[in-house]
């Protein structure tokens, strides 16, 4: 096992437990799920990628002047049967022998062929198995998709939790958006929610009665037509039909920028209908982290998985701005120990793109930026100065993968603070993974200092992996007006 394989574990150990777990996995939820203990789960809400043949990119909320450019990948919802596809329905296969997974699998496959919607389902299907094995006999399910695939992934729901614990298709509808010319609009998720047993747990939720239900029960003293008592106050018992609410739209102030966001609002009905206070709520397919955000204000312990670590940042982003602890654990991911350091060089070399994201996740109020290589301009992220009385300042921030730092690097840097000074951004940080010799420390300096709010700091600056986690480790800023 390599240093930065072995190293990987909890970015955090304070984890305060206020009310159970708190814990953002970053990895293959798979892998992360077969990990976990079984039975200990009580909801599972997963919202995974809709075969929808999109690439979809995250547009991160930062300083307006920069805004249009300020996003990154966020995932590619491209599917092919390729020879992972191959081995993965091979294993489920074997795995499940005899059993209703294999027959239905291998039903389908049949039925599809070897085409990217059945990669989509063999890819859903072990992850499927695994939540089952997760979940307590009294827990539920809720598997968020659209009509896309819905219909094939009831199958293999139905398989995987039996087909008498399928509790329900909610159908979920919302307005806005585009109308195509030759079918009706799209405007339309599928929620389907399954049990894991009979001795399910669900509370029930109500909505207010039409006006005309009102006016026919005041009319007939409390009563409906069916001579049964319905208490107005409390509203109907809710149907499987959502139109309530709507759908994120691009000026919602609870935007992340993440492209598939869901509505608070949405989670938290989920939440309230099949559990209860302190017990635990698992996101497989996290993404911007509304689960988790919903799962904290209703107090219920909550697990959330993504392989992208810019996740990390988006969810502490959203805790903060909700006035919540952000302080949960993180798995998966180097901490910023000095000791780790090492292993951060090795997975620069590993994977370059991946932690260059990982750094800036870690950076305190740092918002992660576009990498603009396509017009020779990088910036990774930018740190606003919340201090700042007299308008808003910016710092950019590069973080660079190689073990040194020339100065072609340090001239595009430069070149950026020279055409975004009008912008407001007065200072810049380079990050390298390796020693910062003497000659670009000078070249550096030759920047000069900035002067903002009576505070002086380097226009452009350069620190080693080793003084970034020095820094963060003390809990001090990045920069001096924080």
């Amino acid at each position: 096992m390599t240093e930065y394989a072995s190293a990987i574990g909890s970015v955090s150990n304070v984890d305060h437990l206020r009310i159970g777990q708190r814990r953002l996995y970053l990895g293959d939820n798979l892998e992360v799920m077969r990990g976990m203990e079984a039975g200990t789960v009580d909801l599972v809400y997963l919202d995974p990628p809709f075969n929808s043949n999109k690439n979809y990119k995250i547009v991160f909320r930062g300083p307006s002047v920069l805004r249009s450019e300020a996003h990154l990948p966020a995932f590619e919802d491209v599917w092919v049967w390729d020879d992972e596809s191959e081995a993965l329905y091979e294993t489920t296969v074997q795995e499940h022998r005899g059993e209703r997974v294999t027959e239905t699998v291998s039903g389908l496959l049949k039925v599809i062929g070897r085409d990217r919607l059945m990669a989509y389902l063999v890819n859903m299907t072990p992850r499927l198995v695994e939540i089952s094995r997760l979940l307590k006999p009294s827990g539920s399910v809720y598997l968020h998709c659209d009509p896309t695939a819905s219909h094939y992934l009831k199958v293999i729901m139905d398989a995987v939790f039996g087909r008498e614990n399928f509790r329900n298709e909610i159908v979920w509808a919302y307005r806005g958006g585009g109308v195509p010319r030759r079918d009706f609009a799209r405007k339309h998720d599928v929620i389907l929610r399954f049990s894991k047993s009979g001795e399910y747990l669900f509370n029930p939720q109500y909505t207010e009665y039409s006006e005309a239900s009102k006016n026919l029960v005041e009319s007939r003293g409390g009563v409906s037509i069916d001579a049964r008592e319905r208490d107005l106050d409390r509203g109907a018992h809710m149907p499987d039909w959502w139109t309530d609410i709507n759908s994120l739209q691009t000026w919602s102030p609870e935007r992340t920028g993440y492209p598939t966001q869901k509505p608070l609002r949405l989670l938290e009905r989920i939440i309230q209908s099949s559990s209860n206070e302190g017990d635990l709520v698992l996101d497989p397919f996290c993404g911007c982290g509304t689960t988790m955000v919903a799962a904290e204000r209703l107090r219920r312990s909550w697990v959330g998985i993504d392989v992208e670590p810019m996740a990390l940042s988006v969810l502490r982003d959203r805790f903060r701005r909700g006035e919540m602890n952000d302080d949960f654990q993180v798995k998966g991911l180097l901490s910023t120990k000095p000791t780790d350091v090492a292993a951060w060089r090795e997975f620069a070399d590993v994977d370059p793109l991946r932690f260059e994201r990982a750094v800036i996740s870690q950076i305190p109020n740092c918002v992660p930026w576009r990498n603009l290589q396509d017009i020779g301009e990088g910036i990774d992220g930018v740190v606003s100065f919340a201090g700042a009385l007299s308008g808003s300042y910016h710092a950019i921030v590069k973080v660079v993968g190689e073990s040194t730092i020339d100065k072609s690097i340090l001239a595009v840097s430069k070149r950026i603070l020279d055409q975004r000074s009008e912008d407001g951004v007065v200072a810049g940080v380079l990050i390298t993974t390796g020693y910062v010799d003497g000659e670009i420390l000078r070249e550096a300096e030759e920047s000069g200092m900035v002067e903002i709010e009576d505070r002086v700091l380097p226009r452009l600056s350069v620190l080693s992996l080793d003084e970034l986690f020095r820094r963060i480790e003390k809990n001090s800023a990045l920069f001096p007006l924080e």
